[in-house]
């Protein structure tokens, strides 16, 4: 994993708990508990749009969607994969969404408000690191839709091009030349943010 895409991972702290849901998952057949699908789909969620206060708008639009697919789900691929992709799909055409509202307006990164914190917790390395996380969302909200997708699911996710082709359903040529341009806008951005540039800079050098 690139040094940046690393640092993206260490920004936003523990994983999502994807692999460890669908374990649960696949422990109890091909269609699993109502809870352990909530808990799978909310986890994908997350993991692409990061603590938003759509998290759960978006996961519950996800789960009505998976909801009205899993009589067509046939085991071709894997639980998480099939779920993975109406996710995908709910999530994307959010972010479209908000950038159809948003171009009325010009946002720059200065203008970014800073993530609330409690004073009472006092941990700095804490609140740096939610700061960060903050941070780091802001610049993938700058993304396009198509080439966000890519850089979340190889670099946050750790999933190969050939599972992403698979879950948003394109060829995994088109999955590698969007998340070559996805890092290279990404990188762009972080470096010139305090919070990133040194590592930014260190991913680009490498």
């Amino acid at each position: 994993m690139p040094v940046v895409a690393k640092r993206i991972v260490d920004a936003l702290g523990e994983q999502s708990g994807i692999r460890r849901v669908t374990a649960q998952a696949h422990e109890v057949g091909d269609r699993p508990p109502w809870p352990e699908l909530v808990a799978l789909v909310r986890a994908q969620v997350r993991s692409l749009v990061g603590p938003t206060r759509d998290l759960e708008d978006l996961t519950q639009a996800a789960l009505e969607q998976v909801v009205r697919a899993i009589d067509g789900f046939e085991g071709r691929s894997e639980l998480s994969t099939f779920t993975y992709r109406i996710a995908s799909r709910v999530v994307m055409n959010h972010w479209r969404s908000l950038r159809r509202y948003f171009r009325r307006f010009v946002v720059t990164d200065d203008e970014l408000p800073e993530p609330e914190t409690d004073a009472r917790e006092g941990d700095p390395l804490a609140i740096f690191e939610r700061q960060r996380a903050a941070r780091l969302h802001h610049h993938l909200d700058r993304l396009a839709a198509d080439q966000r997708i890519v850089v979340v699911l190889a670099d946050l996710e750790d999933l190969p091009a050939s599972r992403i082709a698979e879950i948003i359903e394109c060829p995994e040529p088109t999955v590698r030349s969007r998340l070559a341009r996805a890092r290279t806008e990404l990188t762009r951005r972080l470096v010139r943010d305090p919070l990133f540039a040194d590592d930014a800079r260190q991913g680009g050098s490498s």
